[in-house]
């Protein structure tokens, strides 16, 4: 059978299986008897709208790390519980539910890396590489160093899962593109990935890295109260001084 397609209209794609109960909604939302949307001269991306609830804010917030990493795991974690739910999808959205998850643990370990240096006194900021399970020892390091006897045999686990995220995929581009700088197949002899039981597992580290991030925020703002009073009270001694005669 030959079938000429009409760019006007939707493509013709089969990713049910024998069973499933076709979609009533298209993916854009149009109903099954509506015309595609198609781009026009009126479109434009980023606006603002009068329906309010759908309008984002963003740059409100004076440090947006923990918005960007955890948006990208409750992107992760929605997609997943779809999957869960409806028992569909799951073969395509694998490559945006890994790669999500990978982003949110390179930015929740590089803000740990920036904020336990900046509690230390270390300068450099982060790293800028993507290399998670380098950034990963970095991270252990320094939370060993800050609380050494925290979570110890937890934070072991963690290099191992790190470890086993790293080999798949290392420089956050395996579940990105299908194929890799030479032409190399992205993920070779990976047959198949429960989505559920990566939810629980990026579940079971997220706890652990929001907890370390939590205690340095604790610590640092002990630091920054202690450097205020200590400021003042520097400046109360040189009025002191000051004064002698």
């Amino acid at each position: 059978m030959h079938l000429e397609r009409d760019w006007s209209s939707p493509v013709a794609t089969n990713t049910l299986s024998e069973g499933d109960v076709s979609p009533s909604t298209s993916s854009d939302g149009a109903q099954p008897d509506e015309t595609p949307a198609m781009p026009s001269s009126d479109d434009r991306l980023f606006v603002s709208q009068e329906d309010w609830w759908n309008n984002a804010c963003l740059n409100w917030c004076h440090d947006g790390w923990t918005l960007y990493s955890l948006g990208y795991k409750e992107a992760a974690d929605l997609l997943a519980r779809h999957i869960e739910e409806h028992g569909a999808g799951q073969d395509m959205l694998v490559y945006p539910v890994l790669f999500l998850y990978r982003q949110y643990l390179e930015l929740e370990i590089k803000d740990l890396i920036r904020q336990g240096r900046r509690l230390q006194d270390i300068p450099g900021g982060f790293p800028k590489h993507h290399d998670i399970a380098r950034l990963w020892r970095i991270c252990h390091q320094l939370l060993s160093e800050i609380a050494p006897n925290d979570s110890v045999e937890e934070l072991r686990e963690i290099d191992r899962l790190i470890e086993e995220f790293s080999a798949v995929d290392p420089s956050s581009m395996a579940f990105r593109y299908p194929e890799d700088k030479d032409g190399n197949d992205s993920l070779p002899g990976i047959t198949h990935i429960n989505l559920r039981n990566v939810r629980e597992v990026m579940s079971g580290i997220g706890n652990l890295l929001t907890g370390a991030s939590c205690q340095i925020d604790e610590y640092l703002s002990i630091k920054g109260e202690m450097a205020a009073e200590y400021g003042s009270y520097e400046a109360e001694l040189g009025e002191d001084w000051s004064g002698e005669e």
